[in-house]
């Protein structure tokens, strides 16, 4: 029962605000002291475990073969775990529209580049790292939509040239929506494992060269762009991702969904203390059965004495 000392306000607003964001419940109550506790301790704890887990252990998938039951412990947490629904919707049409490559969506293209480049044309071969901007545009072409596009940049070695190509498909472009993603250098002939990133977003595509009117084949550009936090963050994450997570972190990313889950069903307690105020009182709770609105008291002991002059004590009761 609440005590009546303390002013709940509307108790259902004040359990949904201590739901969205963890403490808001309890300052609105004016119970400052606690929403500072509970926005501290539960945020922090959440937070921790996002950042050990690389800012990916929250995601929700709900599928017959898989299904991310601990979701339902972190979105308890409220406002920080939500974004997950709206990332796996806007992920589950993507992938029943069966496109995870080039999409409307993704032209015209305009973003800073890394890479590496091999220019084959006749009066100039060269080949190494470059930095600069790709822009890409879909148009119509001969046969169809094609994309085309240019680079301009600098070769990041040596004299530090500066280079433009003409670009043109066939072109690889990493989903725009995707948790992490394998940027690894193949175009540089190194022996190297998949490397995975979040942030980054790999594109291939072919350098051409005007001949007797036609596009000539002259190299081939490859690297990554930037992707926005939105098209990864809490988005459900490729079976493959998940692994070189468990891979790279070991240890760290189970601790890390257990911080998660811990934070959420902490902040389960808060909501139900903001709805219904404190699990125990101050020991001086009014007496409801005392006409008079007294503070319940302990009853006093009582002494029977028996036939050796002892006193047995008894409490009396109702």
């Amino acid at each position: 029962m609440a005590d009546p000392r303390i002013n709940l306000k509307n108790s259902y607003l004040a359990a949904f605000l201590a739901f969205l964001i963890p403490g808001a419940g309890h300052a609105y109550q004016g119970r400052y002291l606690k929403a500072l506790i509970y926005s501290v301790s539960i945020l922090g704890l959440f937070v921790w475990g996002m950042s050990l887990g690389d800012w990916k252990v929250i995601y929700f998938r709900w599928q017959p073969k898989e299904k991310t039951i601990g979701y339902l412990s972190q979105v308890l947490i409220g406002l920080p775990a939500l974004p997950a629904l709206v990332q796996s919707n806007r992920y589950s049409k993507v992938a029943e529209e069966g496109n995870r490559g080039l999409g409307s969506n993704d032209f015209p293209l305009d973003a800073t580049f890394r890479g590496f480049a091999k220019q084959e044309a006749a009066n100039d071969t060269w080949e190494g790292p470059v930095v600069g901007r790709i822009k890409l545009n879909m148009q119509d072409g001969q046969f169809g939509p094609e994309v085309r596009g240019e680079f301009r940049g600098t070769l990041d070695s040596g004299d530090r040239r500066e280079v433009e190509l003409s670009l043109a498909g066939p072109i690889e472009l990493a989903p725009r929506l995707l948790a992490s993603g394998d940027i690894a250098s193949k175009l540089d002939s190194k022996s190297r494992g998949k490397e995975f990133s979040s942030s980054e977003r790999r594109v291939t595509c072919r350098v051409i060269e005007p001949k007797n009117g036609f596009d000539s084949p002259a190299g081939q550009l490859e690297g990554t762009i930037p992707r926005s936090l939105f098209d990864w963050y809490q988005v459900p994450l490729e079976d493959d991702a998940v692994q070189e997570l468990n891979r790279r972190l070991g240890r760290r990313f189970e601790i890390a969904l257990l911080f998660t889950w811990v934070a959420g069903l902490l902040n389960l307690l808060a909501i139900w203390d903001a709805f219904e105020g404190p699990a125990y009182g101050y020991g001086d709770e009014v007496d409801q059965s005392d006409p008079e609105g007294q503070p319940m008291k302990k009853p006093e002991p009582s002494g029977i004495p028996t036939a050796n002059g002892t006193a047995v004590v008894a409490s009396m009761s109702n």
